[in-house]
This record gives structure tokens, C-alpha cells and sequence, in this order.
């Protein structure tokens, strides 16, 4: 399994704070279209003028789910719930239930996703109103997976999440799991994508001008 490194070097002139998020991953359910909220993945709280960071992406895949305070929205911080690893070679599949203990049940691998993804189902112990969030995350260097997209769970679904591997990087303070508003990012995102490419790490530098640039090594 191949491991990805984002490092980020601040050259604005000015402290700055960073955040590293994922591309959206293709939900799909049996009910219908489902509404995807991104999570700030991995962030990086003032980093001095000529400072750097990294983080790494190693492929991990984890289904997670979260009880919301309240219904999903770009001031919702994801701070707390469950999470199972699952392979989307083998399509792997997990139950979420509200009967007894919350969470997850065993991993059925192989599944019944589709090729390159993950399934999650639940069952009709619960209602919307219990602000059940399910979705993906990934491992940023914490020792607990960080998410990366949300959605509303709703009984009686099936859900098929497939991973996109592409990451972007913007200048913008955020706190790991919340919902990000890309209405309040700025206009300048760095997009690193490792698709078809033999290097693995992608080196994020943001000039004085405020712009990105991104080079692969």
C-alpha cells in the first residue's frame, strides 16, 4: 500500500494557518441522492512566515459514524463516534445500529459494494432526528481517523461510498472534522492529485502574492 506526503511551506511573508482536505467520495443509496459534507482533514495552525509542515496519506480507509449536535452544517465539528477499517479491494460492508450499543457491527468482507468502494447500512432503529452522521475517514498522523466527508444517516439505507484520492490545501484556519464552508475559503487552493504519477510526495508552497503552487518529488 503506497503512502502519500503532503508538506506545506508557508513563504507569504505573514503566519499562517493551513488546511488539507479531500476531494468529495461518490456516495450513492437505495433511497435516492444523498447531500456530502467535506471535513477539514488535516490542519496546521499558524505556521510561521519561512515555516513548514506535512502530513501523511497511507491509504487507510475507515467507515465512520457520529451523533451531531445538531443537523449538518459548515459550523458542525465531528468530534466524536466510532470508526471501522474496511478494504474497498474486497468491497467490504457494515451495518450501523442504534439497538443496544451504538456502532458498528462486524465487517462483512467480502461485501456487497461496488468495485473500489465500501458499504454502509442501517436498519430502522433510529429516526433523522437522532442526527446520525456516517461517512469516510482517514488516518492524518492522530492516533484516531480524522473525517473526511459527512452525511445525514437515514434508517433503511444502503450506502456506497467510493473513495477519490485528490486533496487540496487552503490558506484557512479550521479545528480537524469540521464541516468546511467553501464559501469562507480563499480564492487561491492548491490541488495535489498523485493519480498516474510515480512520485509520492507534493510539496504546497504558498508565495507573498497569496498564491499556490504544487510540485511532486
Amino acid at each position: 500500500m503506497a503512502t502519500y506526503t503532503i508538506k506545506i511551506l508557508n513563504n507569504a511573508q505573514a503566519n499562517k494557518s493551513y488546511v488539507a482536505f479531500m476531494a468529495q467520495p461518490v456516495v450513492t443509496s437505495n433511497g435516492g441522492t444523498v447531500p456530502v459534507y467535506t471535513n477539514a482533514w488535516a490542519t496546521f495552525e499558524n505556521i510561521t512566515d519561512g515555516g513548514w509542515d506535512s502530513v501523511v496519506y497511507t491509504q487507510s480507509t475507515y467507515a465512520y459514524w457520529s451523533q451531531a449536535a445538531a443537523q449538518l452544517s459548515p459550523t458542525t465539528i465531528i468530534d466524536s463516534g466510532g470508526t471501522k477499517q474496511v478494504n474497498t479491494a474486497t468491497t467490504d460492508t457494515v451495518a450501523f445500529t442504534n439497538t443496544g450499543a451504538t456502532g458498528f457491527g462486524p465487517i462483512t468482507s467480502p461485501g456487497t459494494a461496488q468495485n473500489g468502494s465500501f458499504s454502509i447500512t442501517t436498519t430502522t432503529d433510529f429516526t433523522p432526528a437522532n442526527n446520525f452522521v456516517l461517512g469516510l475517514a482517514s488516518s492524518n498522523g492522530s492516533l484516531i481517523p480524522s473525517p473526511v466527508a459527512s452525511f445525514a444517516a437515514l434508517p433503511n439505507e444502503i450506502y456506497n461510498i467510493t473513495p477519490v484520492v485528490k486533496f487540496y490545501v487552503a490558506d484557512q484556519l479550521y479545528q480537524a472534522g469540521q464541516v468546511i464552508d467553501y464559501s469562507s475559503t480563499s480564492n487561491q487552493i492548491a490541488t495535489i492529485d498523485f493519480t498516474g504519477l510515480p512520485q509520492t510526495t507534493a510539496t504546497v508552497v504558498q508565495a507573498a502574492n497569496g498564491a499556490f503552487s504544487v510540485t511532486y518529488s
